[in-house]
């Protein structure tokens, strides 16, 4: 990171470059801690790559959440008070943004081995919360908003990467898109969701609190979208060798997930049975990403992952075959 850039953003926040701490796992942001006061924030620079607009309309959501007590990491603002600053430098634009630095352990750092219904209550629970409160949430301003669920990076890249191909993933996207536009749209059923909410957005912290991060991928879209993503992270991540193994262990997942979700916000039955649609979705929209790496690259989950899917998906075999409806 250029000196100059660095230090401007600094300035904004009250600290200089000598205080920052580099961190690592930023894709596409320079990120850093820093001190304040007798807390700690993390600092991130980054290219402009979306409009200003769905940026502010991603901040003032979570500070929303954070004031309303969500186990979110709050924004930090500037010293002007904006909780999105923006520098020119060497004619690109740069957005700095600041966030409440929150210690712990990502879930998905925990081992499989070491998982229990506790780990899968609290993160249920956490996400019940959250929906709870988006649940009331409403732009200070129509121009702070974010994209529908259908415009997302994910499914417009999915939708790209398809489009020109003989691939049977092509129709099945096209055909789930089609399918879930028919869906309800109610206020306690639909609005803004995280949209990325596997293990490594979970933050569980010393004192066992859980607390979610990372919302930029933030949509319009139901909020059993939330809750399928954890179940199709913690799939690809237990990576189960048989098809009853992955069976058995969704049901005992998603029954203590929906027990702590439940806690905080309502489930309907309908909603249950629509998660097999939202996997779906997920799961076209991964091997549409994942279907032009060389088969060096695909390694770890990704070779597990795509091992058979496409033939899974030109069968129309459900993600995982369970009854949602009883659990």
């Amino acid at each position: 990171m250029e000196q100059i850039l660095l230090s401007s953003a600094c300035a904004l926040y009250d600290t200089s470059a000598d205080e920052l701490i580099p961190l690592t796992g930023g894709h596409y942001n320079a990120v850093y801690q820093f001190p304040h006061g007798d807390k700690s924030a993390i600092l991130r620079i980054g290219v402009e790559d979306c409009p200003v607009n769905q940026t502010l309309g991603m901040l003032e959501w979570v500070n929303f959440l954070a004031l309303h007590g969500a186990p979110v990491s709050a924004p930090w603002p500037s010293i002007n008070h904006h909780l999105l600053e923006r520098l020119m430098y060497y004619g690109k634009v740069y957005t700095i943004t600041a966030f409440e630095k929150v210690d712990g352990i990502l879930a998905e750092n925990i081992p499989p081995t070491e998982w229990d219904e506790a780990l899968f209550h609290s993160i249920g629970q956490a996400t019940g919360k959250m929906h709870r409160i988006s649940s009331s949430y409403h732009p200070s301003r129509a121009a702070l908003t974010r994209p529908q669920w259908f415009d997302s990076y994910e499914v417009r890249e999915a939708s790209e990467k398809l489009a020109h191909t003989s691939e049977p993933a092509r129709e099945k996207l096209l055909k789930i898109i089609a399918e879930l536009k028919q869906l309800p749209t109610t206020p306690t059923d639909f609005g803004l969701i995280h949209d990325d909410l596997h293990f490594a957005n979970f933050l569980i912290q010393p004192d066992g609190q859980m607390t979610i991060i990372d919302f930029d991928d933030c949509v319009y879209g139901w909020f059993a979208m939330d809750i399928a993503m954890a179940l199709f992270d913690v799939l690809v991540l237990f990576n189960a060798t048989t098809d009853a193994d992955s069976r058995d262990f969704a049901r005992v997942f998603f029954s203590n997930y929906l027990r702590g979700y439940r806690r905080e916000y309502e489930l309907t039955g309908f909603w249950q049975e629509q998660i097999p649609k939202f996997l779906k979705l997920k799961e076209v929209c991964i091997y549409a990403d994942l279907i032009e790496l060389t088969t060096e690259a695909k390694q770890g989950w990704a070779e597990n992952f795509m091992h058979t899917r496409s033939s899974r998906i030109n069968a129309g075999l459900p993600y995982v075959d369970i009854d949602f409806s009883e659990l």
